[in-house]
């Protein structure tokens, strides 16, 4: 992974896992690119290893157990160097749902915001954030494209895919 500026941005990021623990270190890299404020989306079908990166995300600040999706609430929280807001909109059956949850208080806030199934939610998310997708390519092997969405230094927007 490059990291090509001072705001942490990762462009061009492709990797190609071969088991869980793979794809659980590819995380545990990203996440000396990340910071506290910084808003990543997770995309991928279901078992295409989402929840093994965040838990490598978490990993790579010091969260040493206890990660896991948390479906049935949509929201956990885990304290280490930064904290940590784990989403998981995977139940969701209507936007409406969230009427609790301000999101844009986790988007544009302090902490580390980690969202996985981003799609059921997309038209709701920052345009500055980082798009994790990951593929099925096989029973082990996963294809993890990481890129940032966002604004430049000239405050243009821009898709570094």
């Amino acid at each position: 992974m490059t990291n090509d500026n001072d705001k942490g941005l990762q462009l061009d990021a492709k990797k190609i896992t071969k088991s869980p623990e793979e794809t659980e270190q590819f995380g545990q890299s990203f996440a000396k690119l990340l910071k506290e404020g910084d808003v990543v989306a997770f995309f991928g079908e279901l078992g295409s290893g989402k929840t093994t990166m965040i838990r490598g995300v978490c990993r790579g600040f010091g969260v040493a157990k206890g990660v896991k999706s948390p479906s049935f609430v949509y929201m956990r929280i885990y304290k280490a160097a930064v904290t940590i807001y784990h989403f998981d909109f995977y139940r969701l059956r209507a936007k409406e749902e969230l009427v609790n949850i301000d999101l844009n208080e986790y988007f544009y806030g302090k902490g580390l915001v980690l969202l996985e199934w981003a799609d059921r939610v997309e038209e709701l998310l920052p345009a500055s954030r980082y798009d994790v997708t990951l593929t099925l390519l096989s029973e082990n092997e996963r294809e993890i494209v990481v890129s940032y969405i966002g604004e430049d230094d000239d405050g243009e927007l821009q898709d570094t895919q």
